[in-house]
């Protein structure tokens, strides 16, 4: 039989331990205390247990919510059927709540799937990057001609989702243990908007008018566009001033990183 090489060695290991083959048993050897299998084994559990241990630190609240046994059931589901592809464990969970809403029994449940939403994108908006943010001296400097075609750039960490579970009321109780918050589901969606301004990661809700005028102007859409649509629910003449309500509230909540003119794009 041809020796492996230390690169072949490797390689195989990494596929026994990422269950991609199960004829493994040519990389170790037999000790008195543990067979072939065994030892290859602990290296096979201790890989899953570290992927677990991963998704428990991004899913602290989903894991309270649904029991450690369940949890354990959705952990192994999931990296089974999602990999860690990414050298860094980072970015192990970044599917799970996607994977939690198609899911044969758990899409049934639909808060797990919003909590695994709601914790991810915290996450997300503590990591992003830094950048600085527009402030009101920055609207007041705009020319009266450049309102119409004006547009924004949202924080880097500004995430807009919708929720049809209370998931964020829920969060926030399993997180702070009080466990008094119960389980709703609401006919219709409703809007979040969560973002970090400065060191902490704040959300809250939108009224369908804001969360409609925040989509608007995250897809590019300008002022003008933006006044338009806005008809649908307000008077003619109240639209620009309403408009101008929701960026002053932006850009006092540190939302915002550039009002863009025509000029500066």
């Amino acid at each position: 039989m041809k020796t492996k090489s230390l690169a072949e060695l490797q390689s195989a290991l990494q596929d026994f331990v990422l269950d991609k083959t199960q004829h493994a048993a040519d990389l170790t050897l037999e000790t008195p205390a543990f067979s072939r299998q065994e030892r290859l084994g602990i290296y096979h559990h201790a890989y899953r247990l570290r992927l677990i241990d991963a998704l428990r630190n991004d899913y602290t609240a989903l894991e309270a919510f649904v029991g450690e046994d369940d949890f354990l059931a959705i952990a192994n589901e999931f990296i089974t059927a999602y990999p860690s592809h990414h050298p860094s464990l980072r970015w192990l969970g970044e599917k799970l709540a996607e994977f939690l809403s198609t899911h044969t029994i758990w899409k049934t449940k639909i808060p797990i799937a919003e909590i695994a939403a709601f914790e991810w994108a915290q996450t997300m908006a503590f990591d992003a990057a830094d950048e600085p943010t527009s402030t009101l001296d920055d609207v007041r400097a705009l020319a009266p001609d450049a309102w119409m075609t004006m547009q924004l750039k949202f924080h880097e960490s500004a995430q807009l989702l919708n929720f049809y579970s209370n998931a964020p009321a829920l969060w926030s109780s399993l997180i702070n243990e009080e466990n008094t918050v119960e389980p709703e589901i609401m006919s219709e969606a409703n809007a979040w908007l969560i973002w970090r301004d400065d060191l902490r990661v704040v959300y809250r809700p939108l009224q369908q008018t804001e969360a409609w005028a925040l989509q608007a102007f995250l897809e590019g859409k300008n002022f003008a566009e933006v006044c338009e649509g806005l008809c649908e629910w307000f008077d003619e003449e109240q639209v620009p001033m309403q408009a101008a309500q929701y960026l002053q509230q932006w850009i006092l909540g540190n939302v915002i990183t550039k009002i863009l003119t025509a000029e500066q794009r």
